[in-house]
């Protein structure tokens, strides 16, 4: 979560020349494209993905589990960092909130998506201990076991850059994989500047320093070429697709999935998810936040590519799900924590998940 200002005229100089220079900054890939530190998803050509290596590759999956079980000590995972106090890699491309022009309400031009969420297998061995699948919207003191509780988690990491280690939150997403985690692309990525995350590990249902549901690895990291390039914070977003766990079970399977949806209204209700870590928060507990979005700026029929949601969490809450059509169970993914502004704490905001959303996840889901 990067706290971040900026002038509402120099963030509209700034956007008008992204506008002309965005496709430029993109490094030889088409603006807004996913990339991933591994090659290309079936079906999708070499060109759709800058290409790179696996994070982890085959018949290590056992070894880097072990490894990573034994970095992430819970002295480590109780001093790392909230990835707001990363250092900002490259220059903010979002606009403070300005004018909002009455009875102007920008909707979304592309097609709405969907893909829905997806309950654990009956046989999986999550469930065993829990007589009823349990019913209701996540707080602190219900049961880690509740379904909100279990598709959220911790995310750790170590910044290359630096060599510090981070936290943010996560979400399982399903997919025809049936092994992703859905994030915010700082979570993945450094951005301008930066590299790919090390050490990664998704801990579901974390609370007051257990992981009921054991520590899931990585083999892959993605996130857009325009945060990977530029910083764009309507980019950033991230997506990390799990190795199976000991025994063999694949996330989604395991635990149960979330849904995920792009080109909704930009003023929709959604239940946000998180680990907020500052105070008055603690990072031990998952909290949530209820609430409509709103564009971040409107002028005129223009309107900005980040939405806000009135929200009193803090760093660590970072890439956390917002949830639309939530029934105290299941929900779709259409938005996550991502940035406050130094001057305004009480409002989180979130990349508008349109074609750039269903681009990542459409890159991550067969993998």
């Amino acid at each position: 979560m990067n706290a971040r200002w900026k002038a509402a005229l120099f963030a509209a100089l700034t956007a008008a020349f992204l506008a002309v220079a965005g496709p430029a900054l993109a490094a030889g890939t088409r603006s807004g494209e996913p990339t991933s530190a591994s090659p290309a998803a079936p079906g999708l050509t070499q060109a759709a993905v800058t290409a790179g290596k696996l994070s982890v590759g085959p018949g290590k999956v056992a070894t880097v589990q072990q490894d990573l079980r034994a970095y992430w000590t819970p002295a480590r995972m109780a001093a790392a960092l909230s990835a707001d106090q990363a250092p900002d890699p490259g220059a903010v491309k979002t606009a403070q909130k300005t004018a909002i022009a009455k009875g102007s309400k920008p909707q979304p031009t592309g097609p709405v998506g969907k893909f829905a969420p997806q309950t654990p297998l009956a046989s999986s061995p999550a469930l065993k201990s829990v007589s009823t699948l349990k019913s209701f919207a996540y707080l602190p003191g219900y049961p880690y076991y509740s379904f909100p509780a279990r598709t959220a988690g911790k995310v750790f990491f170590t910044n290359a850059t630096n060599g510090k280690n981070y936290v943010c939150s996560g979400t399982i997403v399903n997919s025809e994989g049936k092994d992703v985690v859905w994030t915010a692309g700082h979570c993945v990525h450094g951005g301008a500047g930066g590299t790919w995350h090390r050490n990664w590990v998704f801990v579901p249902s974390y609370q007051n320093g257990w992981a009921p549901y054991g520590y899931w690895s990585a083999r892959q990291l993605w996130t857009m070429s325009n945060w990977m390039n530029s910083s764009d914070s309507a980019s950033d977003m991230g997506a990390a697709v799990m190795n199976t766990n000991f025994g063999g079970w694949r996330i989604v399977d395991y635990l149960g999935g979330q849904g995920i949806t792009w080109n909704q209204s930009k003023y929709i209700t959604v239940t946000s998810f998180g680990y907020p870590a500052e105070a008055p928060f603690n990072g031990q507990l998952l909290w949530n936040c209820y609430g409509t979005t709103f564009p971040e700026w409107v002028i005129l029929f223009w309107s900005s590519e980040t939405i806000g949601l009135p929200c009193d969490m803090t760093g660590g809450s970072s890439g956390g799900a917002w949830l639309a059509f939530f029934n105290g169970t299941t929900g779709y993914v259409d938005g996550h924590n991502d940035y406050k502004y130094d001057n305004n704490p009480s409002t989180m905001y979130s990349p508008y998940y349109d074609d750039t959303a269903s681009s990542l996840f459409n890159s991550v889901r067969y993998l």
